[in-house]
């Protein structure tokens, strides 16, 4: 009977965190399921231990873990994501480059929030945009993470269009710089989709793990004009991406 309890305990927690969006702090589950503080602890700590629950460093809010991806319906991760984050306007403002979020939605990738920043830039990217898989570095970074069969499928369904003399050209060029990202964990270009426009982008991930959307920062490369500059921009958007994951329940684990 003491089995039955605990599983039926975990499952309630496990159900409850499903249901909250942007996660659910210690106290709330103690007060919506009506377990004892030092039980909850406990049961908590299992759950976390074997990777069904992940707390986020930033906010200690509780998140489905990976090893319960299959419990999650990912529409409301979805939706905690694609809400405006202050880490987005703070980037915007330190850099002054425009910031856009893309995610692949119904096999397309499509730009679901810009802030457009205060240098202008001629920039593709609009809100509700189709962002090109093969130009574009934050669809770059969606594609990136998607198994290479798919993602190999997924250029050979579009065309490769020319926007710049810097546009990859061919699968085999873009699945090149795919292996690129999955080993470095970001993508640069120049002047590849925008003329005369450098671009950033980097993943952001769910408690689970998984990468849902990309943010990608703009600058005209009159500004971004040394490497010392580049790598400055990259490291912004690398801190706004860890502070939007972070949030989101994400825990990144050593190798």
């Amino acid at each position: 009977m003491r089995t039955v309890q605990l599983v039926k305990r975990a499952l309630s927690v496990l159900r409850a965190v499903a249901d909250a969006e942007g996660g659910i702090a210690l106290k709330d589950l103690v007060r919506q399921l009506d377990i004892p503080l030092s039980s909850m602890h406990r049961l908590v700590a299992v759950l976390e231990e074997n990777r069904c629950l992940s707390r986020s460093p930033s906010n200690r809010r509780y998140f489905l873990g990976p090893a319960a991806v299959r419990f999650a319906d990912e529409d409301h991760l979805r939706r905690a994501l694609t809400r405006p984050h202050q880490a987005l306007e703070e980037l915007r403002r330190r850099t002054g480059g425009t910031v856009y979020v893309t995610e692949l939605l119904g096999g397309h990738t499509v730009c679901t929030t810009l802030l457009k920043g205060v240098r202008p830039t001629g920039l593709f990217a609009e809100f509700g945009q189709r962002m090109p898989l093969h130009a574009d570095p934050s669809a770059r970074v969606l594609l990136a993470h998607l198994s290479e069969p798919v993602a190999r499928r997924m250029l050979m369904q579009q065309p490769l269009i020319s926007f710049t003399k810097g546009t990859p050209r061919t699968v085999d060029a873009v699945m090149e710089r795919v292996r690129r990202i999955r080993e470095g964990g970001y993508d640069t270009a120049e002047s590849e989709l925008d003329q005369g426009v450098f671009v950033v982008a980097a993943p952001i991930r769910l408690s689970t793990g998984r990468v849902r959307a990309a943010v990608a920062l703009a600058a005209s490369t009159v500004t971004a004009t040394s490497d010392q500059d580049r790598r400055d921009l990259v490291a912004a958007v690398l801190a706004s991406v860890a502070e939007m994951s972070s949030d989101l329940g994400y825990v990144q684990r050593a190798a």
